[in-house]
């Protein structure tokens, strides 16, 4: 397994492969609340884009099983019902899961660090492994190459871009029409930079001039 070959020091798969596939993971989660330290992962979904193609048939959609329900005010926020929570898998699998699944594929989410700062969490307690894999926060991509819109939210850039959405809000949905919005932000990057390290270096770019 590959959460198994980092824990023991494995050698890493061929970066040169990976570049070639240039397969990235869009994510986002469901959490218990938005305390980065004390609550809970709850649910991951995420789906696979190939060069400029979203892979549907390459999808993650994952329900963590919880030690309580949460209460109905707080289901009414993240969706996932008291019997889904109770059912999910164990974390320690769903950890294993995600990590199999992920591999060595570049993260890319929306407002990254929050998505980034409970899955590592996550893989630390119940797996002890670290997620080594390059990150790319579109919330800074987009305004990096597409400057004096005016959006924010990701709604404001599925709206800026008319990119339909049938479901959101739930893990899986929101992971969709973020890799919806990363193809259309994909498609103003030259061909040469769209590789993990260049779109990091725009991201930061954003990042410095926002300060």
């Amino acid at each position: 397994m590959r959460w198994l070959d980092r824990l023991l020091g494995r050698a890493a798969p061929d970066e040169a492969a990976v570049q070639t596939a240039q397969r990235w993971v869009v994510l986002d989660v469901e959490t218990s609340g938005l305390d980065q330290a004390s609550d809970r992962l709850m649910s991951i979904g995420a789906v696979a884009v190939h060069d400029r193609r979203i892979v549907v048939a390459d999808s993650l959609e994952l329900t963590i099983r919880q030690p309580s329900a949460s209460t109905r005010q707080n289901i009414l926020v993240h969706g996932i019902g008291a019997e889904a929570q109770l059912s999910g898998l164990d974390p320690k699998q769903a950890c294993e899961v995600f990590l199999d699944y992920v591999g060595r594929s570049p993260l890319l989410a929306f407002h990254a660090s929050f998505d980034r700062a409970f899955l590592i969490r996550a893989a630390k307690a119940f797996v002890g492994v670290p997620i080594g894999n390059a990150w790319i926060d579109l919330a800074d991509l987009a305004p990096a190459l597409h400057p004096g819109t005016g959006a924010r939210a990701l709604d404001d850039w599925l709206a800026h871009f008319d990119i339909p959405v049938d479901q959101r809000h739930n893990a899986a949905g929101d992971a969709f029409a973020t890799a919806m919005l990363f193809l259309r932000l994909l498609g103003s990057v030259p061909p040469a930079d769209r590789r993990p390290r260049q779109l990091q270096r725009i991201a930061a770019h954003a990042r410095w001039l926002a300060r």
